[in-house]
């Protein structure tokens, strides 16, 4: 009896390993084909919404067929005065991911504009703070006492100031409640990644470890390890050239659960 239970056994084993090379064999692990057709748009504005950066461009999966309703457009950023790169995905249903850039000529009456907008946080002198204090320092070299009590009134005034919160601090602040809110809507089942910051500024050459920005990941059924080595962040920062970079962050569990996506915007300067 032993030996014809060894025998079964065997044959049970043969038979799963078989099964499991099966499966692995008609798994669907490649993701769509992104196709830019003659209609996709080859100059870039800055005003184009995401329908027009879209037209012409079709993605097909091998298993799925036509997937072009997954396409989004994932970033936008500057190569140089005269080029945009711009990085589309698309997903078809095993959520495999495809990302493929498009380099398109840059309208020439929106060349530099990338650069100013990230000066739209940076400080700006008033003009009339400038005259007003000119005009102090006409009248204090001109009345050594006036200077005097001129010191006095900036040091009361340097002690009952209140600081101001920043542009920058404000608006930060708005996208992480924003986007911690949107993530603790999920359903339960869905893992939920949170970010230490969404919007961050960085001076033009410093390298930035975009995991290390990744604060916390929740799931329902996947332990913390698993979805650390899950966490896949699209988009990509290129420190060397000023602009807005967008880079998102999300997870897949292992039963195939989507989380939020987490965005982090990064502006070099």
């Amino acid at each position: 009896m032993s030996k014809k239970w060894v025998a079964l056994l065997l044959v049970v084993c043969i038979g799963l390993a078989g099964g499991v090379g099966f499966m692995r064999m008609n798994a669907d692990t490649e993701g769509p084909e992104i196709v830019f057709t003659s209609e996709a748009p080859s100059v870039y504005r800055s005003d184009m919404s995401n329908e027009e950066l879209l037209t012409g461009v079709t993605a097909t999966d091998r298993k799925d067929g036509d997937v072009s309703s997954s396409l989004t457009v994932e970033s936008v950023y500057e190569i140089d005065d005269s080029h945009v790169a711009v990085t589309y995905t698309a997903k078809d249903n095993s959520n495999n991911i495809t990302k493929q850039k498009y380099e398109m000529e840059m309208d020439p009456s929106d060349a530099g504009k990338a650069s100013e907008d990230t000066s739209a946080f940076g400080e700006k002198t008033d003009n009339a703070d400038s005259a007003a204090t000119t005009g102090v320092d006409a009248e204090q070299s001109e009345n050594p006492e006036a200077a005097d009590h001129a010191e006095e009134n900036a040091d009361v005034a340097a002690v009952e100031e209140t600081p101001t919160p920043t542009p920058e601090v404000d608006e930060a602040a708005a996208e992480k409640e924003k986007q911690e809110a949107e993530a603790n809507a999920m359903s339960d089942q869905n893992p939920r990644i949170y970010l230490k910051d969404y919007l961050i500024k960085v001076p033009v050459g410093t390298s930035v470890d975009l995991l290390s920005y990744v604060s916390e990941i929740k799931d329902d059924s996947d332990d913390v390890y698993t979805l650390w080595r899950k966490v896949q962040i699209t988009g990509e920062v290129n420190s060397a050239v000023p602009g807005t970079y967008k880079c998102t962050y999300y997870v897949i569990d292992s039963q195939n659960n989507i989380s939020n996506n987490a965005v982090l915007t990064v502006i070099v300067e």
